[in-house]
């Protein structure tokens, strides 16, 4: 996934293709692209709220832990609604070892 998202994007740093590069980095692994980290929360909303998640919405990300190479992840996601304005959406995304590696949330009418 993460070489056909290097395709894709034009985005061919050695943190996330080359194993020897990344071993003599702080991270000690290849690490996925942020934005494909992103991508996969996207998708997972889109499952839950199809089109209606980015309609008039505010979206915001932060990246807590890098995603490592072959890393599988888990998002969890809690509704609250806000009288008045309508849902926000809290978002967590957890490695396999229980980290936190993003937190993100939406607020949307």
């Amino acid at each position: 996934m993460i070489n056909d998202y290097a395709s894709a994007s034009k985005d061919f740093n050695p943190i996330h293709l080359d194993e020897e590069f990344a071993e003599k980095s702080q991270f000690k692994k290849r690490i996925a692209h942020g934005m494909l980290t992103l991508s996969i929360i996207m998708e997972y909303l889109y499952k839950y709220y199809s089109e209606d998640w980015f309609k008039n919405s505010n979206f915001e990300g932060r990246f807590k832990n890098p995603v490592y190479s072959e890393e599988k992840i888990r998002i969890f996601h809690e509704e609250n609604s806000i009288e008045g304005i309508g849902k926000n959406i809290k978002i967590l995304c957890m490695n396999e070892s229980g980290e936190e590696v993003v937190s993100a949330s939406f607020t949307t009418e």
